[in-house]
C-alpha cells in the first residue's frame, strides 16, 4: 500500500525539475522547467531569482497535482552553488550572477594579498571567481548603493527553502561554495568575512544537510499544490546529493561522474586542505551525509571531447566511433591526446593549457584517434585518482562510474585497466533529485541513517575488474609518454595564447 512520497528539487543550470518517488526511489511524478538564463557582453549571465522561484514551484506544483490526495513526507533540495542578495523585504536586489560568469576573476585574485593558502586551510577552495563571496563583493564595490540594501546573503537552496518556508537557513554543504564557510567549525568564518567587510548578520543560518529547515506556509500553499505543514529539509549541492544517490557514504569511496566534463568526487573523515597541496587544486569540503568530508576533482573537458570529434568529423556515432577504438592497440599506434581542450583546472590550473594529438602519421586511423581520446581522459582520471591516494594517504578500493561514459562497456574497461582499481557503474536517473529527496527522509524519519536510504534505494551495478598486464602496459606509456606532454607543450601553449590576445588587440586597433 503507498504510504506517502518523498519530494526531491533539482535546480539546475539549465533545467528546474521535481522529482516524487517512493521510499525505494521509485519516481511516481517528475516535472521540468527551463532554466531562465540572460547573457550579457563579457561572457557575463545572470538569471532572476524570482522567475527562478516561479519554475519550481510550477515543477512542485505539477508533481503534486500528479498525486492527488498522497501526502508528501518531506521536500529535499538540489542545487548550483549560486547565491541571492535579498532586501528586507525578501526580494533580489541585484540578478543572481551565475556560477560560469568570470566577472569577479580579479576579485578573487585579489585574495591572494590575504593568504590563499589561510583562504584554502579555512575554506578548503583555492580562490576563483566561482566562490560566492566574490560575488558579494563585486556588488559591493560596484554597486555600494544595492549592497546597503542586502538584508540577506543566501545560497539557492536556502533561497527555495526560505520561499517555502519564511526561514533563511542554508545545509552546510551549499555554504561551503561561498569561500566564507569555516570547514572545521561548521560556521562562517569570522575571519574571512572581516577581510571582505561582510556583516556577518547578513548570512542564513547554516545547518545539517538533511536537518528540518521549517514547514511550507499558508502563503505558498496555492502556488506549490501542497498543504501548509509540508516539511522541508536541507538539501546540498547538486553533484553531492548525486554522489549520496549513487550509495557513496562512507570515506575512501570515490564518484567518476562523466559528462561534458569530469567530476571525480573522494569521501574523507576529515578536510584535505593543507596548503602545501593548494597547487593542485583540488576543492575539499562539507559533505552532505555523516558529517563527511569530500576531495573533488576535475577534467574540464572530458565527453565534450568526443562530442566535439563527433560533430566537426562527421560520419559515425557515438557506439561506432567507440566500436572501432576497441579494435586498435593499447597505445592507439603511437596516437596520444592531451585533454585540455578547455584548459586545466585540477593538478594545477592553467588557463592557457590546451589540448594536443600527438604522434600522428599517414597510417593513423578514426579509431586511433578516438582510442587516444579514451585513453588520454583516462590517464588524467589516474592522474587525479593518483594525487588523492597520495593527499589523504588512503587506498581506493572502487570508484562508482556514473555519466555518459557509463553507457559504454569498453571506456569502463579502460578506466579499470589504466587506474588499476576496480571500477562499478551505475545508472541512476535524475540522481540530484533524488539524493535531495533521499535527505528529506532521512529528516522526516523515513530513513533510520544514510546507510538505510542506501540500501533502500539501490540500483543494479556492473563491475569491471583491472587486468592487471594491460595495466603494467599502460602504466608504462603513462610514465614514459604522457607525464611528459604537457611539460613539454607548456611554453607553446602560453607563447600561442599571447600571441593571439596580442593579435585580437592588434585587429580591434585596426
Amino acid at each position: 500500500m503507498f504510504m506517502g512520497y518523498l519530494l526531491g528539487i533539482d535546480v539546475g543550470s539549465t533545467n528546474y525539475k521535481a522529482v516524487a518517488c517512493d521510499y525505494n526511489g521509485h519516481f511516481l511524478a517528475t516535472a521540468k522547467r527551463p532554466a531562465d538564463t540572460t547573457y550579457l557582453e563579457h561572457g557575463w549571465a545572470q538569471l532572476d531569482p524570482q522567475k527562478m522561484w516561479e519554475g519550481v514551484a510550477a515543477c512542485i506544483k505539477e508533481v503534486s497535482q500528479a498525486l492527488p490526495g498522497e501526502i508528501c513526507d518531506g521536500i529535499g533540495i538540489a542545487t548550483n552553488g549560486e547565491d541571492m542578495f535579498l532586501d528586507a523585504s525578501g526580494e533580489a536586489v541585484h540578478p543572481t550572477i551565475r556560477w560560469f560568469d568570470t566577472r569577479t576573476d580579479k576579485i578573487a585574485k585579489a585574495w591572494k594579498n590575504f593568504g590563499v593558502e589561510q583562504v584554502y586551510k579555512i575554506t578548503g577552495i583555492n580562490p576563483n571567481p566561482v566562490a560566492g563571496i566574490t560575488r558579494i563583493q563585486w556588488i559591493k564595490k560596484h554597486h555600494p548603493e544595492l549592497f546597503a540594501k542586502i538584508h540577506c546573503w543566501i545560497q539557492t537552496q536556502g533561497f527555495v527553502s526560505l520561499k517555502l518556508t519564511g526561514i533563511a537557513r542554508t545545509s552546510w554543504n551549499n555554504a561551503c561554495r561561498t569561500m566564507a564557510f569555516d570547514l572545521r567549525t561548521r560556521n562562517w568564518s569570522k575571519e574571512i568575512l572581516e577581510e571582505a567587510g561582510i556583516p556577518e548578520d547578513i548570512l542564513a543560518e547554516p545547518i545539517r544537510p538533511g536537518e528540518l529547515v521549517g514547514m511550507t506556509t499558508e502563503d505558498v500553499a496555492a502556488m506549490i499544490g501542497l498543504p501548509a505543514g509540508t516539511p522541508v529539509y536541507a538539501g546540498g549541492i547538486d553533484y553531492a546529493c548525486g554522489t549520496f544517490a549513487t550509495g557513496i557514504i562512507k570515506s575512501g569511496q570515490m564518484l567518476d561522474s562523466t559528462g561534458t566534463s569530469e567530476q571525480l568526487v573522494f569521501i574523507s573523515d576529515e578536510p584535505q586542505s593543507s596548503p602545501k597541496y593548494i597547487n593542485k587544486n583540488f576543492t575539499s569540503v562539507s559533505y552532505v551525509v555523516n558529517d563527511k568530508y569530500y576531495m573533488m576533482g576535475q577534467i574540464i573537458s572530458s565527453g565534450g571531447i568526443l562530442e566535439w570529434f563527433k560533430r566537426e568529423f562527421e560520419g559515425a556515432s557515438f557506439d561506432e566511433l567507440v566500436a572501432e577504438a576497441s579494435l586498435r592497440p593499447i597505445g592507439a599506434n603511437g596516437c596520444m591526446m592531451l585533454p585540455y581542450f578547455s584548459g586545466r583546472y585540477t593538478l594545477g590550473s592553467d588557463a592557457a593549457a590546451r589540448g594536443a594529438f600527438l604522434g600522428i602519421t599517414t597510417a593513423t586511423t578514426r579509431g586511433d584517434f578516438v582510442r587516444a581520446i579514451l585513453e588520454g581522459l583516462c590517464f588524467e582520471m589516474y592522474s587525479i585518482v593518483r594525487n588523492v591516494q597520495r593527499i589523504s594517504d588512503k587506498e581506493i578500493q572502487s570508484i562508482y562510474a556514473i555519466g555518459g561514459a557509463a553507457k559504454s562497456d569498453f571506456w569502463m574497461q579502460l578506466k579499470a585497466d589504466i587506474t588499476g582499481i576496480r571500477v562499478k557503474s551505475k545508472s541512476v536517473p535524475e540522481a540530484a533529485a533524488l539524493g535531495a529527496a533521499m535527505l528529506a527522509g532521512i529528516g522526516a524519519g523515513v530513513y533510520d541513517s544514510p546507510e538505510d536510504a542506501v540500501e533502500k534505494v539501490s540500483f543494479p551495478e556492473k563491475v569491471y575488474e583491472p587486468n592487471k598486464k594491460r595495466h603494467k602496459k599502460y602504466m608504462d606509456i603513462y610514465e614514459r609518454l604522457n607525464q611528459q606532454m604537457y611539460p613539454a607543450l607548456k611554453y607553446f601553449n602560453d607563447t600561442v595564447t599571447e600571441m593571439q590576445s596580442s593579435l585580437i588587440e592588434w585587429d580591434d586597433e585596426e
